[in-house]
């Protein structure tokens, strides 16, 4: 067996046994989520629980569905059909574009636009829903789109390889314009973010602004390790290098996990809300305005010079008259 082969068989099954461990972590965030979603007290609207509901169901049944498929065909490759002559080499060479092996890759160009769907709309959120700001994701959005469904025809045709010279050379072009992509809004929202965080400290006070601007929440907030582990797979596989696999299986599933991670922190009301995002220009001042009440309100100045107040659910609740902005 060539030594390729071997690291392939390698890669695959150690992605395997990493990306069921992944898998286990998307389960958890999605249980989380429903619990956070469905529990009494949840200030989210009827609309936001059934969007947040009904998309993290389709990240985790994508996410299923490439597992299943992932170990169905390493079942087959290893056990099933391992005394066919020419052995597992020959198994990888011919069954590579067998119909669930299809199905599995297909599940997760589905998983990958629906995360960067979500990158898209966050970056217009945080940018004050200004459409100049994501008219370049969105164009380079279309063409991975575009590049996704020409790859998979090719490598699900019938003698079709996903490894294959032609299958690679539309999923190398694909891969790098949607990783690429990843990079730009991650890039954008860190940095917007960060512009944000001296702003967010001086109206919300340092550790209610940490909820939006800390380390942890940038990083969520950015996907930056779906980033990461998508250039972590983009160099191996365009050198037809047989590691590419096992980074592809982190990164799949990564893809599913990075925007449950977003959406978790948006139902417990810990995400940037639009209020805060588009109208905080200068802050005014804290205001209670309740005889007894349950959180403190900020007030803001937006651009147009109309006052604006949010409710901040994570501040501290004791009870403050009308404290001095800065």
């Amino acid at each position: 067996m060539s030594s390729g082969k071997t690291l392939f068989e390698h890669s695959y099954y150690i992605g395997n046994f990493m990306g069921g461990i992944l898998y286990g972590v998307e389960l958890v965030v999605y249980s989380m989520i429903l619990h956070a979603l469905f529990r009494q007290g949840n200030k989210n609207s009827a609309s936001s629980r059934r969007f947040c509901a009904t998309y993290s169901t389709f990240m985790v049944l994508f996410t299923t569905i490439d597992v299943a498929c992932n170990a169905i065909w390493g079942e087959q490759m290893w056990i099933t059909y391992r005394n066919i002559p020419g052995g597992v080499v020959q198994y990888i060479a011919t069954r590579v574009s067998i119909w669930y092996e299809t199905l599995g890759s297909s599940s997760v160009v589905c998983s990958v636009f629906l995360g960067d769907a979500l990158l898209i709309y966050r970056t217009y959120l945080v940018y004050g829903r200004r459409r100049v700001s994501i008219a370049l994701p969105i164009i380079a959005y279309v063409a991975a789109v575009g590049l996704a469904i020409q790859q998979l025809i090719v490598s699900g045709s019938p003698h079709g390889n996903f490894f294959g010279t032609e299958s690679v050379k539309f999923a190398v072009s694909y891969y790098s314009i949607t990783i690429s992509l990843n990079i730009l809004l991650t890039i954008s929202i860190c940095a917007r973010l960060l512009q944000m965080s001296r702003r967010f400290t001086k109206s919300l006070g340092e550790e209610n602004a940490r909820v939006y601007t800390g380390a942890a929440a940038i990083l969520v907030d950015s996907a930056a390790p779906y980033s990461v582990l998508g250039i972590l797979y983009l160099i191996p596989f365009s050198m037809q290098n047989g590691l590419g696999i096992l980074f592809g299986q982190l990164w799949s599933k990564m893809s599913g996990i990075a925007p449950l991670l977003i959406i978790l922190r948006v139902v417990k009301g810990r995400a940037y809300r639009d209020e805060i995002l588009t109208h905080i220009k200068t802050p005014l001042a804290f205001i209670s305005t309740m005889t007894e009440p349950r959180h403190p309100t900020v007030a803001f100045m937006t651009e147009d010079c109309q006052t604006t107040t949010v409710v901040l659910e994570d501040a501290p609740t004791k009870q403050s008259n009308r404290l001095s902005g800065p």
